[in-house]
């Protein structure tokens, strides 16, 4: 499907922006084929004056990212570093425009459903339900304020469209819409489908690039075609590129400032440094710690006869350059991971219990794998009866939204408890501001999803400094990865707070191969 364009209102031709100004409540385009063409920006709010129904008010940079969304015309992508309340500013906006722009469609990953429904009377009022479009049988029910679905219901409801077209819903908001980074996906192109019926398009992601800058396109051409119309001008213009050594790659944004001088009238950006003072953080990111630990004696072996095995393959076909289209690779790094993390769980316990033993605060333990999250609560299970506390709860992948909801509820409102959880499965979307302390058990190939899950604690509320230890296994992938891992998340952090880096994902695990495969021996003496 081809992406969004914007005809001109003279020649017909794709409306391309060459400059924009904002001139009497109106923002101003001229565009390259010499025409002009008008937006107006939505009549101004006083989000200062929103009260939600347990008694808050939008923080001041949560009001001005609201009054930034009348002024973009309803077309905005706010990118605040997690934990800023990009949901809050979202319904801020249908708060102060409920006329305007309600009924609204919320597009979510499937495990916020509940949490949006909740956020929207909490904001809205008690009177105004949001339904939860279940599967593609659910019929839009009439007079609700709005409509919630996920991204994987979106692309198999055939008839959603009549249907949001007969209920009058007037606004989009796309959670996570790092969800729609692949152009060419079918949930993508649904996405594109959709945007034509709607006046107001607001988009929500603190990391809308996790891997190259080619993923920011999609967004950018549905917020503003006008400016982004095509793909291949944006390649060549905005980013990056690198040689790895056999073909050019994408890399991160090729001028950091001069893309955020164009998209400054339609997206935004708030980091918590930035809102420190406003919102009483004294920490604006996680004290991350190591704790190094011995492979088990279990473990040892496995690993040792798996290394081999990688390093056969690697100096096989890795060694001259083809490692990345080798999948053993990746499927022998991946089990060495699996290994340490394993190797770990013993550790972890100790560490847990001397935690609990000296502490009356909460923890979460952060693992990869399902079996290492269980066989670390089975060994927890009974240990924390001994001490009179309720047993650890289990977040996983598998949950749905409902259950994940509850065991939430029970982690926030539970004083002294532990809760395991799926690093990739608790990494958007859920506030556990109520603890301070977390457990890496399991590292990730991409350090974005760990930064991720840092920050479910570092949000709003939070006053306490948030400490991530980060588990170890001396002389393994785990260890090698450790050096690697920190400075591709300086990398990005960067590149999305507007400052020139260089990205090259592919380096990550090439590098790691390499040093592995050269070094990760000398443990037995190779």
């Amino acid at each position: 499907m081809p992406f969004l364009k914007t005809p001109c209102t003279k020649c017909s031709k794709p409306f391309e922006t060459e400059k924009s100004f904002e001139i009497a409540g109106k923002t101003v385009l001229r565009g390259k084929c010499g025409h002009i063409m008008t937006q107006d920006q939505i009549k101004p709010a006083d989000p200062y004056a929103l009260v939600s129904v347990d008694g808050r008010k939008l923080y001041p940079f949560q009001a001005d990212t609201v009054t930034f969304m009348e002024a973009s015309g309803g077309k905005a992508l706010i990118a605040h570093e997690m934990g800023l309340g990009k949901t809050v500013c979202a319904l801020g906006f249908l708060a102060a425009h409920l006329k305007e722009a309600t009924p609204f469609l919320a597009v979510v990953k499937r495990s916020l459903t509940y949490q949006w429904q909740h956020e929207t009377m909490r904001w809205l009022g008690e009177d105004h339900f949001a339904q939860i479009i279940g599967d593609s049988r659910t019929p839009l029910l009439p007079g609700v304020t709005g409509y919630i679905i996920s991204y994987d219901l979106l692309r198999r409801h055939k008839t959603l469209s009549d249907q949001l077209q007969q209920r009058g819903v007037k606004t989009l908001i796309l959670d996570e819409c790092q969800q729609i980074k692949n152009s060419e996906s079918q949930r993508t192109i649904e996405v594109r489908n959709l945007v034509r019926h709607f006046d107001n398009v607001f988009a929500l992601s603190g990391t809308p690039i996790k891997n190259n800058a080619e993923e920011y396109f999609p967004v950018l051409n549905i917020i503003s075609p006008t400016t982004f119309p095509k793909f291949s001008q944006f390649q060549m213009y905005d980013c990056e590129s690198y040689w790895d050594g056999r073909k050019y790659r994408t890399g991160g944004l090729r001028n950091p400032e001069a893309f955020m001088s164009k998209t400054k009238r339609f997206i935004i950006r708030k980091e918590r440094k930035d809102v420190k003072e406003q919102i009483g953080l004294n920490h604006t990111e996680a004290d991350r710690r190591f704790s190094f630990h011995e492979l088990s004696k279990e473990v040892e072996k496995l690993y040792e006869v798996t290394y081999r095995q990688f390093r056969d393959e690697f100096n096989e076909t890795g060694g001259s350059g083809g490692f990345e289209e080798t999948s053993n690779i990746l499927a022998f790094l991946s089990r060495m991971r699996h290994l340490a993390g394993i190797s770990l769980v013993d550790p972890v316990i100790d560490h847990t219990m001397e935690f609990l033993g000296s502490t009356d605060r909460k923890l979460v333990i952060f693992v990869h794998h399902q079996d290492v999250g269980l066989m670390i609560q089975t060994k927890l299970e009974s240990l924390m009866k001994e001490l009179g506390l309720e047993p650890p709860r289990n977040l996983t992948s598998n949950l749905d939204a409902q259950q994940r909801s509850d065991i939430v509820n029970w982690f926030n409102s539970t004083d002294k408890c532990v809760l395991v959880a799926s690093t990739l499965a608790s990494g958007e979307g859920l506030n556990l501001q109520t603890c301070s302390d977390c457990l890496m058990v399991e590292r990730q190939w991409n350090p974005a999803n760990e930064e991720q899950a840092e920050s479910r604690f570092i949000r709003i509320g939070q006053t306490e400094q948030v400490t991530a230890t980060y588990f170890i296994a001396v002389g393994t992938v785990v260890e090698f990865f450790s050096e690697i891992v920190e400075r591709k998340r300086e990398i990005v952090s960067k590149t999305l707070s507007g400052q020139a880096a260089k990205w090259d994902q592919s380096s990550l695990i090439k590098e790691l191969s390499e040093a592995l495969a050269s070094s990760g021996g000398k443990r037995w003496g190779w």
